[in-house]
């Protein structure tokens, strides 16, 4: 369904240290991307809590004077806002597909009311067979967004890895040690 929603669900559990809701626990039973995800989220909470018991040693008192006069100058600036492909892409692909389910679930406009019945009309059977207009189910459209986004990216990833893995094999063989392995 949407593994996204249900890590951020995933996510947002581990950090305010709740337990999963029902819906989310139950799809990581199902999913085991999304159950790798839970654990892999899981591990690193577990990490930061071991971390956080570890004596935190003090900082050098040039240090400390350094960093608050950065700060104090920050705090003055402000900071440009910048809208980068990665926050406006999803939104226009969104955007584009409510528009397209609109567009086809939106009615026709009625034509406009003729003074003189068309004679070919007043001669039509009555039982014409009903028609099938197309639909589209904005819920299925939605589902296959991240997909098909993402599997460009993927074939390009798997493609970068195997030059890695054959660049690897390929210089092992000259230099005669194994540098890359084939997993």
């Amino acid at each position: 369904m949407f593994c996204f929603l249900q890590r951020w669900k995933i996510d947002r559990a581990l950090d305010e240290g709740d337990a999963l809701p029902p819906r989310a626990e139950a799809h990581v039973a199902r999913c085991a991307d999304c159950r790798r995800h839970h654990e892999q989220q899981r591990a690193v909470v577990n990490r930061l809590e071991q971390s956080a018991q570890l004596p935190v040693p003090e900082a050098p008192a040039f240090l400390r004077s350094r960093v608050m006069n950065v700060l104090r100058d920050e705090e003055s600036a402000p900071l440009p806002v910048r809208w980068g492909v990665a926050a406006w892409a999803p939104v226009a692909v969104v955007a584009a597909i409510a528009m397209v389910g609109i567009l086809q679930t939106d009615p026709q406009p009625a034509p406009p009311a003729q003074p003189h019945p068309n004679p070919l009309v007043a001669k039509a059977p009555p039982n014409l067979p009903p028609v099938a207009l197309p639909s589209m189910n904005l819920q299925v459209a939605l589902q296959k967004v991240p997909s098909q986004i993402a599997a460009p990216y993927d074939r390009e990833l798997q493609n970068l890895q195997n030059d890695l893995k054959s660049a690897g094999q390929y210089l092992g063989n000259i230099v005669g040690n194994k540098l890359a392995s084939s997993e």
